[in-house]
C-alpha cells in the first residue's frame, strides 16, 4: 500500500510539474554573450549581479572583469543596467565563484582563471554596495590569513550567511590537477575579524575530486548542509549524475561528514556544466542543463534533497512553455523563494557553441509549486 501511494504522490507531482512550469524568455541590450561567469540575486530588491565570464566569440583574446545588474529578475520588468564599481578591478576570469551576503550587501569572489585556459587564481575580492544602493559599489580585494587553498577554476563555492562563510569545493588548478578538497573561509564578506582559511577533513570518503561543480552546488544554511550534483572527473573522465551531503559544511556543530545520497524516480543524464540552485522552505534542489557528449536543456527537481524528511525522489520537469531554454552549459541560475521562479543567464548553447548567449529565460512555479 505504502508503495502504491508513494507511486501516486509521484505522479501527482510530476503531473503538477507539467502544468505549472512554464519558461518566459528575454534578451535585450546588456552584458557580451558569455559563459562561466557568476551570477547573485538579491532577493530584497529582485536584482542579480553578474560578473566576468568567458567570452566564447573567436575575436576574443581576454576574459572579462565587468559588472552588470539585471533589475526585475524573474521577469518583472527586466532592465539592465552597467555597473562601474569603484576600487582597483579584480583581473578578468572565469570559473570563480561568487557569493552574496544580503546583510552587508557584498559580494564576495573567489579565485578563476584568469588567462584563457591558465594561470588559475586564489583571490578574493569583495563588491560592497552591490545591488546598487545604499552607496556607490567598489571593489576591495581582502587578505585572509590561513591556507590558502591552492589557486583553481571551476570550483563550487556558497555562502553561509549565518556564520559569515565562504564553504569551497573542488574545481581544477588550470592544469591537470583536480581538487577534491573542502575549504571556509571565516569573516567572508570582510566584516567582523580577519577573514581565515581553514581546511575542512570531512569524513565519509566524498565525492572525490571533480571539475566544472562551480554552479551545481548548492547550500542549505537551516541544516549546514553542503549539496553537490554532478561534475567531471578528473583526465576528461564521463561526468557524473550521483548527488553528495556534506553535513557541518561550515566547520562548525562537530566534524564535517560526507553521504552519498540514493534517490528514487529516474535521475537526469550524467552532466557537467549544469547549474542548479535550492529552495530551502521546501527542501527542493532545481537543475537546468550542462552536457556530457552533447548539450542538455532538461529541467529536474529533487525532492528532499538534502536527505533529510523523507527520500529523496527526481522528477522531470515538463514544460507547456513554446520558449523552453536552448541547451546550454556553463551558464548561471539564481532563484528568489519568495517569486519562486528560477533566472539564467548566458552560457555555451548547442546552436553556436564558439559564441555562446547573453540570454535570460525565467522558470516560473520552478520548485513544482
Amino acid at each position: 500500500m505504502k508503495r502504491i501511494l508513494g507511486s501516486l504522490v509521484l505522479l501527482f507531482l510530476l503531473e503538477t510539474l507539467a502544468r505549472s512550469a512554464a519558461a518566459q524568455s528575454w534578451n535585450a541590450s546588456g552584458p557580451r554573450p558569455r559563459g562561466n561567469h557568476s551570477a547573485v540575486l538579491d532577493t530584497s530588491t529582485n536584482r542579480m549581479i553578474v560578473f566576468g565570464g568567458f567570452p566564447f566569440d573567436t575575436n576574443s583574446t581576454q576574459n572579462l572583469n565587468d559588472v552588470w545588474r539585471l533589475n526585475g529578475a524573474g521577469g518583472l520588468a527586466l532592465s539592465w543596467v552597467q555597473v562601474k564599481p569603484k576600487g582597483t578591478q579584480p583581473a578578468p576570469r572565469w570559473g570563480h565563484s561568487a557569493a552574496y551576503d544580503p546583510g552587508s550587501n557584498r559580494m564576495i569572489v573567489f579565485g578563476g582563471a584568469e588567462g584563457r585556459s591558465s594561470p588559475c587564481a586564489n583571490d578574493v575580492w569583495i563588491l560592497t554596495n552591490a545591488n546598487g544602493s545604499g552607496g556607490a559599489p567598489a571593489w576591495t580585494q581582502l587578505s585572509p590569513a590561513g591556507g590558502p587553498p591552492a589557486a583553481r577554476t571551476t570550483q563550487g563555492g556558497v555562502y553561509d550567511p549565518t556564520t559569515n562563510t565562504l564553504i569551497v569545493y573542488g574545481g581544477q588548478d588550470c592544469g591537470s590537477t583536480v581538487f577534491g578538497d573542502v575549504w571556509v573561509l571565516s569573516n567572508a564578506n570582510g566584516i567582523g575579524g580577519t577573514p581565515t582559511w581553514t581546511q575542512l577533513s570531512p569524513s565519509g570518503g566524498g565525492p572525490g575530486p571533480r571539475e566544472a561543480v562551480g554552479q551545481s552546488v548548492v547550500y542549505d544554511s537551516t541544516t549546514n548542509e553542503l549539496i553537490v550534483f554532478a561534475g567531471q572527473p578528473p583526465n576528461g573522465g564521463n561526468p557524473f549524475n550521483d548527488v553528495w551531503v556534506l553535513s557541518n559544511a561550515n566547520g562548525s556543530g562537530g566534524t564535517a561528514s560526507w553521504t552519498q545520497l540514493s534517490p528514487t524516480g529516474t535521475p537526469p543524464a550524467a552532466r557537467a556544466g549544469t547549474s542548479a540552485t535550492y529552495d530551502p522552505t521546501t527542501n527542493r534542489m532545481i537543475i537546468f542543463g550542462g552536457a556530457s557528449s552533447s548539450f542538455l536543456g532538461d529541467a529536474w527537481i529533487l525532492f528532499h534533497a538534502n536527505g533529510l524528511g523523507g527520500t529523496s525522489v527526481w522528477a522531470h520537469v515538463v514544460s507547456s512553455s513554446v520558449n523552453f531554454p536552448e541547451p546550454r552549459e556553463g551558464h548561471t541560475a539564481v532563484y528568489n523563494p519568495s517569486t519562486n521562479r528560477m533566472t539564467i543567464f548566458g552560457g555555451q548553447i548547442a546552436s553556436a557553441p564558439n559564441l555562446g548567449t547573453n540570454d535570460v529565460f525565467v522558470l516560473r512555479h520552478a520548485n513544482g509549486i
